[in-house]
């Protein structure tokens, strides 16, 4: 019996290390890099992973082995592609690949088959997150004939998620890192 509460106590410990541990504890210099960026509306986040709505279609490309290699279909490495959200300035931009699935009608465009929008964001807000350090980002955003509500997390250790719903298409999730972006030359 006594041998039970040891590991039972030691289970415990263990459980209560591991959940101390995983908090993130941003430091103070983190969290100003943070806010600069946001005071100076001139930063992209770089998607590495796309996370599409589950579907049977995507199953179905899943089975067939036509995704990337170490890729599932709720989980799309996506590092060697185009894949960026940026804001700069008063204006947001967006190149990220879709997969998923068109819920509207529509044309199909090779040159806009992934998510593309540029100019000024409807209700651009930058909020505290509930949970933890860093902001969340909204706005919505019009392109052609579809319009997007899109949301990033930022956090001070340079990750960011961002959540994209669209009136046209399923539900897409990217994972990747932020930082100040530089235009290139």
């Amino acid at each position: 019996m006594k041998s039970i509460l040891k590991y039972g106590a030691f289970l415990l410990l263990l459980v209560v290390a591991a959940c101390a541990t995983g908090r993130n504890n941003a430091t103070p210099e983190e969290i100003a890099e943070l806010e600069n960026l946001i005071s100076n509306q001139r930063f992209e986040i770089r998607a590495t992973w796309a996370q599409p709505m589950a579907s049977q279609g995507l199953n179905s490309i899943a089975n067939a082995g036509l995704l990337p290699p170490g890729s599932t279909a709720s989980r799309i490495d996506i590092t060697g592609a185009t894949a960026y959200l940026r804001v700069v300035g008063d204006s947001v931009m967006a190149d990220l690949p879709y997969f998923g699935e068109r819920r509207m009608g529509g044309y199909y465009n090779q040159d806009k088959a992934g998510i593309k929008f540029e100019g000024i964001p409807e209700n651009l807000t930058f909020e505290p997150l509930k949970k933890g350090d860093g902001k969340t980002m909204s706005f919505t955003i019009d392109q052609d004939s579809e319009g997007f509500q899109v949301y990033a997390q930022l956090y001070p250790n340079g990750n960011a998620r961002i959540t994209i719903s669209s009136t046209h298409r399923t539900n897409i999730w990217y994972q990747g890192n932020f930082r100040e972006y530089e235009e290139e030359k």
